[in-house]
């Protein structure tokens, strides 16, 4: 386990408040996205769809969740101002391999972590009855940008081939985008939290990761130079803007991107609106 990183192998998920889970879902599909059946964490008082992806490091996961409130009165307090407020990514979900020494390690090291709670979830799935994906999880923390950390105990159940295959081609998450007022002092958050130094890329944007999916960090006119839309306010200097989703079939998203009335932009490849993702700018770009 790499102290260097606290432990954290791969920015393996992002965290998507949504505040109508079936609206949510549609609006997904309508992008082309294949989710999954609902799950509900009855212990939490939340209820969960995930688009998943293909992993790009061993014994992660890659998908985008979307979750919403089902019992606000069982909701941990770390998860209530999460799940608040205006929909869009709430967190980055860190992979661990050990959430018990990265607990040590993060909370040696300053991060106001909890010790991990152990999670059993169901997946109904039609036609085949339940599976029961187990992990541990640190609940999020405050940060410049939100993160949290999970250990998987079934990962397996991740990476089917039947939800890993969606009708836009979709192949992997490969990047976290974020928006700051300064974008190379808000990335130093995470230098130190990694163990390793950012990069500033041709398109302004700061690039670090303790894995192979990344955090991308723009400054606000370099964010809408590349993006073609108005960067999201950042209160407290630093917010959230979205993800970017590698594709086998460019042409295959932007038919149906039109098929369905989606409005794109984007100068590096094909993007979609906020309005459209529930909060999230979302950039298709060829896979590599």
């Amino acid at each position: 386990m790499n102290s260097r990183s606290h432990g954290l192998e791969e920015l393996d998920h992002l965290l998507t408040y949504v505040s109508d889970l079936d609206a949510a879902g549609t609006a997904f599909e309508r992008l082309g996205f294949r989710l999954t059946p609902v799950s509900h964490i009855t212990t939490m008082g939340i209820a969960n769809r995930l688009v998943l992806m293909r992993p790009r490091t061993p014994g992660a996961a890659n998908f985008i969740e979307l979750m919403g409130v089902a019992d606000a009165s069982r909701l941990p307090p770390p998860m209530r101002e999460v799940l608040s407020g205006s929909q869009g990514i709430k967190s980055m979900v860190m992979m661990t391999a050990d959430a018990q020494a990265a607990h040590r390690m993060l909370a040696g090291a300053g991060y106001p972590f909890v010790p991990p709670s152990h999670v059993r979830r169901e997946w109904a799935i039609p036609g085949e009855g339940s599976v029961w994906p187990e992990f541990d999880v640190l609940l999020p923390v405050p940060a410049p940008l939100t993160f949290n950390v999970c250990q998987y105990h079934n990962v397996d159940l991740y990476v089917r081939e039947d939800w890993l295959a969606h009708p836009n081609t979709a192949r992997s998450l490969v990047a976290a985008i974020g928006v700051a007022a300064d974008a190379k002092t808000a990335v130093a958050y995470f230098e130190r939290l990694f163990g390793m130094a950012a990069v500033c890329g041709e398109d302004g944007g700061y690039v670090v990761s303790p894995g192979r999916t990344e955090l991308v960090v723009y400054g606000a006119e370099a964010f809408e130079a590349r993006f073609g839309v108005s960067a999201p306010r950042a209160g407290s200097g630093v917010a959230y803007a979205g993800m970017r989703i590698a594709v086998g079939d460019l042409g295959r998203v932007a038919a149906i991107l039109a098929g369905n009335g989606v409005p794109v932009s984007g100068a590096s490849g094909i993007v979609v609106g906020p309005r459209e993702a529930c909060g999230n700018v979302i950039e298709f770009v060829k896979q590599t």
